[in-house]
């Protein structure tokens, strides 16, 4: 249900606002600093969330990538995602924190919520799996899509071996890995892109110099809605569910491509679907509780947890970001229906 936010919140966004209008003003006092892109984002207190701008367009269980502009600031874009628990969703958008501004980039694919995530090769944005409700009725598409911010056109890309969804992607060495959660299971007995049941913890890796998929060694647990990325060329993957068996999962686990192995690692102090990503070379984890929301960071060094605060909305996704020459979190989409079907704000985290 949203709220208003307490008063010291309110007039803290509103000196924001403020200096958000006056970025590209040049103080007339002698003497007077200039408000830049840089001094905004030296602002933000460090290990607090700041509200911005709501998504556009289909907001709920949307993917999202990032790449640079030509000043090295970050782009956030959208793809998929839905607008309430029907359709067929699918549509691209994005975001420049600097102006604070969101841009629609036009409907059509990937028509899927609920992606295995997007992975970023050069400025290409690879997007695989979801589920849609094209054609009336829920069914996981599977799909795979490059889509080029450039031009703005999505290229539909071989089928990966599974027809998945709710997963966690990962980029080493110009290669994309991609953890599905879900597999469709409608025709097992009749194609083998199906599976005989839908929990799935098989790794697959994609090379964009082939244009093929291989097939990896499969996760120890399962992670569907799980988060993860890369931190020195091995992808992390924590949280998530496994529709058997618990019902909600903490395990941490490591796979190194060098071996074509997993380890198991400290757990997430809380279990839960999960989002998050890789900021200075940690894994901060953003898990949805029966408690409530809570976040932290993982270290490698010392395979520890730490307590981190956490965003006010649920979003489906968290990217990092560079602003004004400094890392940031960025968690984007999500929608409260209380009242009416609302796009969560999108929320920037200073660590």
């Amino acid at each position: 249900m949203f709220r208003s936010p307490p008063v010291q919140l309110a007039l803290a966004l509103g000196s924001l606002a403020l200096l958000s209008c006056a970025e590209d003003r040049t103080p007339t006092e002698p003497g007077a600093e200039p408000v830049t892109i840089a001094s905004l984002a030296t602002a933000l207190a460090p290990n607090t969330w700041t509200l911005k701008a709501a998504a556009i367009g289909n907001a709920n269980q949307l993917s999202a990538g990032v790449v640079p502009d030509a000043s090295g600031q970050s782009i956030v874009y959208t793809l998929g995602g839905r607008f309430d628990d029907g359709g067929c969703g699918g549509g691209i958008a994005s975001y420049k924190i600097g102006t604070n501004t969101w841009t629609g980039k036009g409907p059509g694919d990937p028509e899927v919520f609920n992606s295995n995530g997007v992975g970023k090769i050069g400025n290409t944005l690879y997007i695989s799996g979801g589920e849609t409700y094209c054609g009336g009725s829920w069914f996981i598409d599977g799909g795979f899509w490059a889509y080029d911010p450039a031009t703005n056109t999505m290229t539909r890309k071989p089928t990966p071996p599974k027809l998945t969804a709710d997963g966690v992607t990962g980029v080493i060495d110009g290669k994309l890995y991609v953890l599905p959660g879900l597999c469709n299971s409608d025709h097992y007995l009749e194609y083998p892109v199906y599976c005989e049941t839908q929990p799935f913890r098989r790794l697959f890796r994609y090379n964009p110099a082939t244009n093929r998929w291989a097939t990896k060694q499969s996760a120890p647990h399962y992670h569907a809605n799980g988060a993860g990325g890369v931190i020195n060329g091995k992808f992390y993957v924590a949280g998530g569910s496994n529709i058997y068996g618990p019902k909600v999962e903490a395990s941490l686990d490591r796979y190194n491509p060098a071996t074509d192995t997993w380890t198991t690692l400290a757990p997430l102090p809380a279990a839960g679907a999960a989002r998050g990503a890789v900021l200075q070379g940690k894994l901060y984890v953003v898990v949805e509780t029966s408690n409530g929301r809570r976040a932290y960071a993982y270290d490698p060094a010392t395979n520890r947890w730490a307590a981190k605060a956490a965003p006010r909305w649920d979003h489906p996704e968290i990217v990092p970001i560079t602003w004004g020459g400094k890392p940031f979190l960025l968690a984007v989409g999500g929608i409260h229906f209380d009242p009416g079907a609302l796009p969560n704000p999108t929320e920037v985290y200073a660590p």
